[in-house]
């Protein structure tokens, strides 16, 4: 199921990762199966759905794409793991002809506009021409089959949109849903902090023993000298940082953002452990230096209200409700079909297809 979930997240279109940068043309294997099939002008058919046949050069080109992927990812490729996905990409494929009957059944398609629409807003997040070739590239497909898969994903949406059962979850629904994941809404301490590094070099840098003590112990008397400062009325600490900080920190006054108390770093806990806010703690010693730390701001650990998070709540229980139903209707358009697998690699892996083509 999570391979079946996988293989649809790449299929759908989505742009799964922020390089921008054309990766090399793959090298073609001699081997794969749909170049072979095509160039011997021998391509039969792997399965047909109410007449409607898709080749064996068209299931093994996606296979291929996939298994690609997958190896680029570093996986490990098994014959049985390769033929978990060509079972994964035929199921696709089967989903997709039943669909498409049903969509020509309830007179829905997708118009040029709609595609050119849906286009022009997936180049614009992948930014240039150079990130979208670069992205067909790393799917397996070129912009007619790019455009076709997308055609038939805008399709699909259109189907769910019309045959949803339109409803909204109940009171005592959403508060059995609140109660049963009422840990995750559980939220711990947290504390906003900045920092004032004064750096010390590491042996690395400079292997003298003695030197690195003697620079250590000056910072230690320039972090307490600063937090004398620190903690007068009416000091900015972000004006301290950003005058004498030697951290990356000191451009944004020393700001270090909201931590989770229990995730600080062992040195930091037992200075910080239940601080309040305004609190200036150090010098503390740390591998790069000696630092001083302010409490900017408190967090206290709270749970989230069911009122703080109905909305949520809702969205979610839709969600799963929209998913339940459109599995129903695939698995009733499935049912309905006559669906016939002729590529004698699978057979016996879809015995629902198999019942299907009794009805011949």
């Amino acid at each position: 199921m999570r391979l079946m979930l996988l293989l649809l997240f790449v299929l759908s279109g989505v742009a799964c990762t922020g390089n921008t940068e054309a990766p090399a043309e793959p090298e073609r294997d001699p081997a794969d199966p749909s170049r072979i099939l095509r160039e011997a002008n021998d391509d039969p058919v792997a399965v047909r759905i109410d007449g409607v046949v898709v080749l064996r050069s068209e299931l093994e080109t996606r296979v291929q794409s996939q298994v690609e992927q997958f190896r680029r990812a570093g996986r490990s490729i098994t014959q049985a793991f390769e033929d978990s996905i060509r079972v994964a990409l035929l199921h696709h494929l089967i989903d997709r002809a039943v669909l498409s009957a049903e969509g020509k059944r309830l007179a829905i398609s997708v118009s040029a506009a709609e595609l050119e629409h849906h286009e022009k807003l997936f180049r614009q997040r992948l930014g240039n021409q150079e990130a979208f070739d670069g992205y067909l590239l790393r799917i397996g497909r070129d912009l007619e089959a790019w455009q076709a898969d997308q055609t038939q994903h805008l399709l699909q949406a259109k189907i769910f949109e019309r045959t949803a059962q339109k409803s909204e979850p109940s009171e005592a629904e959403l508060r059995k849903r609140y109660a049963s994941q009422e840990k995750r809404y559980a939220r711990a301490r947290r504390l906003r902090l900045a920092e004032i590094l004064i750096a010390v070099p590491n042996s690395d840098a400079l292997p003298d023993k003695a030197k690195r003590e003697d620079l250590r112990a000056k910072a230690n008397l320039q972090i307490k000298r600063l937090m004398s400062k620190a903690r007068r009325p009416g000091q900015r600490f972000s004006k301290l940082a950003a005058a004498h900080s030697q951290s990356l920190s000191a451009s944004r006054g020393g700001d270090l953002g909201w931590r989770f108390e229990g995730s600080l770093s062992p040195a930091w806990q037992p200075l910080l452990k239940g601080s309040k806010k305004g609190g200036v703690v150090g010098p503390i010693d740390s591998p790069d230096g000696q630092r001083l730390i302010k409490v900017v701001a408190v967090e206290e650990a709270h749970h989230l209200s069911f009122e703080d998070v109905r909305v949520e709540l809702a969205r979610s229980w839709q969600a799963r409700r929209s998913a339940e139903q459109e599995r129903a209707l695939v698995a009733k358009l499935r049912a309905e079909a006559t669906i016939v697998v002729e590529d004698q690699r699978l057979k016996g892996r879809f015995p629902g297809a198999e019942t299907s083509a009794a009805k011949q």
